[in-house]
């Protein structure tokens, strides 16, 4: 696995633009692996991002070495930082309690439509994201909501918008069952992937 840091130069026009349509800042970062037909280079390279808050950074995980010299001159603001990092037991051993981050987006799929809701209330992006630790081997021990603001992009004319619904999470977590903790860190959680949602980093506390 990898990890890198993007810091965009917020005085690029191209950037600019990105930081305001998700859709152009996937299709972006996504220039930075090997540009071959397959029908979800996202998924099978298990890219994943996110857009820090008050930042201009961005934090990109994939499976396999990005390669940011493809990202026109000007685009960032300084050279990308990416390491490579492993998944081992002594990190992910169950019982440990470790610091997480995790800007998602809280949704459920109507019965009666089959369409997508967003969730709106804390109450409800709470209950979700307790759902999704008891799936995902692990357990909420102290968890706080930041504002943050929601995903917007546009595919092209013609098309219908994004809109998604992001929450950013951070608190302190348990390591439950390492094998489904490490499956959710590599493959993300949740909805909105392909635009900035379902990181879930972890750190020492």
């Amino acid at each position: 696995m990898y990890l890198s840091q993007l810091v965009l130069n917020g005085g690029d026009s191209t950037a600019q633009r990105d930081f305001s349509n998700a859709h152009d800042l996937h299709r972006r970062i996504m220039q930075a692996f090997p540009d071959e037909q397959r029908d979800q280079p996202r998924a099978d390279w298990n890219v994943l991002f996110r857009h820090e808050p008050d930042s201009d950074v961005i934090l990109v995980q994939s499976a396999i070495e990005p390669d940011w010299s493809r990202l026109h001159q000007g685009y960032l603001a300084k050279a990308p930082i990416t390491k490579p990092f492993d998944l081992d037991d002594s990190q992910l051993r169950a019982g440990r309690v470790v610091q997480f981050r995790l800007k998602a987006n809280p949704s459920k799929r109507s019965k009666e439509t089959g369409k997508t809701l967003g969730l709106f209330h804390q109450p409800e992006h709470l209950a979700w994201l307790e759902r999704r630790a008891a799936q995902h081997g692990f357990t909420l021990l102290n968890v706080d909501t930041v504002p943050t603001p929601n995903v917007f992009g546009m595919k092209g004319k013609g098309t219908s918008p994004i809109r998604i619904i992001s929450v950013l999470y951070q608190g302190v977590i348990r390591i439950d069952d390492p094998a489904l903790f490490s499956t959710a860190i590599r493959q993300g959680i949740g909805r909105g992937r392909s635009y900035g949602c379902g990181l879930l980093s972890i750190a020492r506390l």
